[in-house]
């Protein structure tokens, strides 16, 4: 889909709200998009002082499906407090490329990339755990969608190989397409090209080389985590600067 029907589409959306940035995410970010897969867009908008504070407060984020488009955004202070987090998801979204920003976006993506730490481990593990237990070591058995799929297999190496990549460089990049460039594992190359011609959902009926990898890459991020030159935390910078950042944005300064 031509950007510009995105960028029209978040137009008319956001337009009684301040926008930041939005991109795209889903499996157009993760490098495995198929023809039947939708435009998940993320990002983050603005509200003012006196609407944030008002009686009548809105949610702090907006969230609509709407055909092929799966629309999320979150009000700036959210979207500050997930990146203090090291909220794998949305540091994602900062570092990717845009479909839309306006000014502020810059010194948001600033804030992000000083707010990188070895935090980033918890939500990257974390996701291929969730993923691992839920579809794949309780699949035995069952017989529906949700069992060992190429799909589901590609979202757990996936996260290990983002997280092991951003502990060991200290930049995120969430496309598998570029983490193999690195990695290099053929079944990687082999997954992807099914996922992408449509066979997301095809069983893996032979799965001990994809789980021989996870193996694998489970214990490599461990290693990551403990050899990385990232700092623990994000530093107090940061906080003092995604602090002004929001003020700004509300127009208090």
């Amino acid at each position: 889909m031509q950007s510009d029907i995105l960028i029209q589409y978040i137009n008319r959306e956001m337009s009684d709200r301040k926008i930041i940035f939005y991109t795209l995410s889903g499996a157009h970010l993760y490098g495995f998009p198929s023809e039947d897969s939708d435009y998940d867009i993320r990002g983050c908008h603005s509200v003012s002082a006196r609407e944030y504070c008002g009686l009548r407060k809105k949610k702090d984020f907006i969230e609509k499906m709407d055909g092929d488009f799966d629309f999320v955004s979150f009000d700036i202070r959210k979207e500050l407090n997930l990146v203090l987090k090291n909220n794998s998801n949305v540091l994602e979204h900062i570092f990717a490329e845009p479909l839309i920003t306006e000014p502020e976006f810059t010194e948001l993506k600033k804030i992000a990339g000083i707010s990188l730490s070895k935090k980033i481990y918890e939500p990257y593990n974390g996701l291929a755990v969730h993923h691992y237990r839920k579809y794949i070591s309780s699949s035995s058995g069952r017989n529906d969608e949700s069992r060992s799929t190429v799909k589901k297999y590609l979202y757990i190496l996936r996260s290990l190989m983002a997280g092991i990549y951003a502990l060991d460089n200290g930049r995120i990049e969430p496309d598998i397409c570029k983490l193999n460039q690195k990695f290099a594992f053929p079944l990687v190359e082999e997954l992807i090209s099914l996922k992408v011609s449509g066979n997301e959902n095809r069983l893996l009926t032979n799965d001990k080389d994809a789980l021989d990898l996870i193996s694998i890459l489970t214990k490599d991020i461990e290693v990551s985590k403990e050899n990385s030159s990232l700092p623990d935390n994000p530093p107090e910078e940061a906080f003092e600067r995604a602090d002004q950042f929001l003020l700004k944005c509300r127009g208090l300064i």
